[in-house]
């Protein structure tokens, strides 16, 4: 194995022997070997590495090789597949993922916003706390915009950290030379646009970056506080490592300042990689070693390179053998990987021995340069074995892209992932609670609805009951009602001579004062036929409504149940003033036409005897005239004669004078009608004949003494009535004729009257059930209204049930893009 990495060796190098051999194969022993291995410790190193990613690199390199130097040029990998392009697919990755997480969290905080006018879903805690994300991840966004990899150098002053960097960069940018150059923080890093410029702490103006020189000079005079950061922009395009987000942080010396606590806090906490650079012909100082055991205090096992440079020096010492430098290379890596495992305790054994390096820095960047310019890189050499250091170099950078794209992608965006994570998590947690409250809330409300439905018709069906039952009870009491007030004014008419008895007002046939009489006697009828209805009717049928009204109200309110609508349906049904039934008689009017005949007339007399004599006669010819008629139609269809005198004979008009109905001596009833009538008119004109005829008959019959008795038994009854006929005689006649008349004209109107009250009972019961109707056609709108209100709310929880579904659909997508995301860049690394 020794035999074959002296030939490689050889081949990189192109150094012999003295005997045209390699210089290795003049070393064949253990100790030479080994001084061998400590020379080539890169090259064994990037041979291990080698063999986990492909074909024999060594081999590569040396065909690459032009005049013996190797080619400056990505060796190992292409740019697409450099170690970096891990961080910047990563990088690339969690933007993405953050720009759906932004979308997501501004969908959520709108739809909660809405979502927030409904307090018993979503409370205002909730709703700030669901804006507080929106903060958070803009925050995150922001941060990840600004995230790369940082690398930090440090050492005591012109260690050659300066030249590091600008080999690293390929062009000599950061200022260097001998002595304390650098005074200042250096951050270097990639600009898209093709300028460079630089900028200074707390100022925006763009300046050259030819200024760098004395801004950083700490020979300039112009000096810069030693913990200022000057940011320097180089165009991306010019260095592979800044067009992969690699930034670069230059330092003072850390021998110049005891601020270190404060170095770290303001630049090195988010540093990736720290790389010590060491002076290769000096040790390990005290200072170099606190400011790492200050940084491994704040930062939790930082990956850190160690330079030993200026390494062609060794090659400049002519005393020095070779074993000689073999030793003082081990020498240097023991302390250094004791440094970094047993004092730090960062790495163990194995990578720290892969964290150390022997390099060239100054010759490195030589050769670069005068490859940009078309020259072999063997050009830009300082001292023999420039092959060696130039390929400790290249491996430097390879194992130190490793690292960075690993740590950086592990410290920048593990972090986010998480947090990532966290919010969407929570963000679901959350939506899944309000899922819960939305669907126990929607049942709520399908459960109104059903019952609101179920309510609404049966409203409408016991409506319809009610409608139906109070129509029958109304036509019920109204009949009741008609037939009771009939009654009841009947018996009053019976009564009514009593009445007017009660009337007490002087009485006097004189015109003027006898119209005065009968106008206040109207009046008192009226009033006196009111009040005793009033008290006979009034009240039990005002009792009966009331009771009516109550059971209709009682009734509705079944239907409405709802508390306010009983209330309102109470005083839409309740009267101002209780029910008063009114008996319009109008007895001015019905009796306006009653005509009193206050003649004197002598009970006894010829003419009043004749007419209580036909007035007999008549009932009985009221009674006889169907029978009559009946057999005058049976003659006159055997004999075809028809009568002259109608059946139905005027009320004043003598019918008969006999008491036989039938034929008296061959002469019919209306024969003797005429009769009677001539005999009547005769004597009641007091004709003389007629006196002397009836006088002649009687004397000649009864005799004259017999006839002068009664003519003064006649004429003293006579005195006596005419004597009588007082005021009061003619009050009593009055009276009787009134009640006569009244009565009459009463007994005409007692159907009206009874039908007047009755309407005025169906009206009050009506109007009753229309209004507790209206109320019940008020509350079942309302009903429907809120039926609609609650069909609305319904859908729109639907909607919100929905759209909560596709949130946590989309919470785990961003849940399941981060584990893909951590898989293929944080937990494969």
């Amino acid at each position: 194995m020794a035999a074959y990495l002296n030939r490689t060796i050889s081949l990189v190098t192109g150094q012999t022997g003295p005997n045209g051999n390699t210089d290795a194969d003049d070393h064949h022993s253990s100790s030479s070997t080994d001084t061998v291995d400590k020379s080539v410790g890169a090259l064994s190193r990037h041979n291990s590495t080698l063999q986990t990613s492909g074909s024999n690199a060594s081999m590569n390199y040396a065909l690459n090789t032009t005049g013996g130097v190797a080619s400056d040029t990505r060796l190992y990998q292409s740019n697409d597949k450099s170690p970096l392009q891990i961080f910047v697919r990563a990088k690339k990755k969690i933007n993405d993922i953050y720009g759906e997480i932004e979308e997501y969290v501004h969908e959520t905080t709108t739809f909660i916003n809405a979502l927030h006018a409904e307090a018993e879903i979503v409370d205002k805690a909730e709703r700030e706390l669901f804006e507080s994300y929106v903060y958070k991840v803009a925050a995150i966004r922001e941060v990840l915009q600004r995230d790369h990899m940082k690398v930090a150098f440090f050492g005591r002053t012109s260690n050659g950290k300066s030249s590091v960097i600008n080999a690293m960069l390929r062009e000599k940018i950061l200022p260097s030379g001998i002595g304390h150059t650098t005074n200042c923080f250096c951050q270097v890093e990639g600009n898209d646009g093709g300028e460079a410029y630089l900028m200074t702490e707390g100022s925006a103006e763009k300046l050259n970056v030819v200024n760098i020189k004395q801004l950083a000079n700490a020979l300039c005079q112009e000096k810069l506080c030693e913990s200022s950061l000057v940011r320097i922009f180089w165009p991306r395009e010019r260095c592979s490592l800044l067009r992969d987000d690699v930034v670069f942080v230059d330092s003072p010396g850390v021998d110049v300042s005891a601020n270190l606590d404060d170095w770290i806090d303001n630049h090195c906490l988010n540093a990736d990689v720290f790389v010590l650079v060491l002076n290769a012909e000096s040790t390990m100082t005290r200072a170099e070693k606190q400011f790492f055991h200050t940084v491994s205090q704040k930062l939790s096992k930082p990956n850190i390179f160690i330079l030993n440079n200026r390494w062609d020096a060794s090659a400049n010492e002519p005393e020095c053998q070779e074993s000689d430098l073999a030793k003082v290379k081990s020498q240097h890596t023991e302390r250094c990987i004791d440094f970094l495992t047993k004092e730090l305790k960062v790495s163990n054994e194995k990578e720290a021995a892969e964290r150390v390096f022997f390099v060239s820095a100054r010759e490195t960047l030589q050769a670069r340069i005068e490859e940009a310019k078309g020259n072999p890189p063997h050009m830009g050499a300082i001292a023999e074995g420039f092959q060696i250091r130039y390929f400790e170099f290249q491996d430097f950078e390879r194992k130190f892209e490793e690292c960075i794209s690993q740590s950086a992608v592990k410290t920048k965006f593990q972090q986010h992932s998480s947090r990532g994570k966290s919010v969407s998590g929570d963000m679901r947690s959350m939506l899944d609670n309000i899922y819960e409250r939305i669907t126990i809330f929607r049942n709520l409300k399908q459960d109104q609805k059903n019952l609101l439905t179920d309510r609404i018709q049966g409203t409408e069906t016991q409506m319809m009951q009610v409608t139906r039952d109070m129509k029958q009870k109304i036509h019920t009491m109204v009949e009741e009602v008609e037939e009771k007030v009939s009654k009841a004014l009947n018996e009053e008419i019976w009564r009514l001579g009593v009445l007017i008895d009660e009337f007490n007002m002087p009485f006097h046939p004189e015109r003027l004062v006898l119209n005065i009489y009968k106008k206040e006697l109207n009046a008192h009828v009226e009033s006196g036929l009111g009040s005793n209805l009033r008290a006979r009717l009034s009240i039990a049928l005002a009792m009966n409504v009331e009771s009516a009204q109550a059971d209709m109200t009682d009734r509705m309110h079944a239907l409405v149940p709802n508390e306010q609508l009983i209330v309102s349906s109470t005083k839409m049904a309740l009267r101002s003033q209780p029910f008063e039934m009114l008996y319009s008689l109008n007895c001015q009017n019905l009796c306006a036409d009653f005509q009193e005949d206050l003649e004197f007339k002598f009970s006894w007399g010829i003419t009043a005897m004749i007419q209580r004599f036909t007035g007999k006669v008549r009932e009985r010819s009221k009674k006889n005239q169907p029978a009559l008629a009946h057999r005058q139609t049976s003659v006159g269809q055997q004999h075809g004669v028809v009568s002259p005198v109608s059946s139905q004979m005027d009320d004043a008009t003598p019918v008969c004078l006999l008491p036989s109905p039938g034929l008296v001596a061959g002469i019919t009833p209306e024969q003797l009608s005429l009769i009677s009538r001539f005999a009547i008119t005769s004597v009641g004109g007091q004709g003389t004949m007629g006196g002397l005829l009836v006088a002649g008959i009687m004397l000649k019959t009864i005799g004259w003494r017999v006839l002068v008795g009664v003519g003064a038994l006649y004429g003293c009854i006579y005195l006596y009535e005419r004597l009588s006929w007082t005021n009061s005689a003619k009050e009593r006649t009055f009276k009787s004729q009134y009640v006569q008349h009244a009565t009459k004209k009463l007994k005409m109107i007692v159907d009206l009257t009874s039908a007047n009250c009755s309407h005025q009972v169906q009206q009050e019961l009506s109007s009753t059930f229309a209004r507790l109707c209206r109320t019940v056609d008020t509350a079942t709108t309302d009903m429907n209204e809120e039926l609609k209100t609650l069909e609305v709310q319904l859908n729109l929880l639907e909607s919100n049930q929905k759209q909560l579904k596709l949130l946590r659909n989309k919470a785990n997508y961003i849940q399941n893009e981060l584990d893909i995301f951590e898989h293929n860049y944080i937990t494969t690394q």
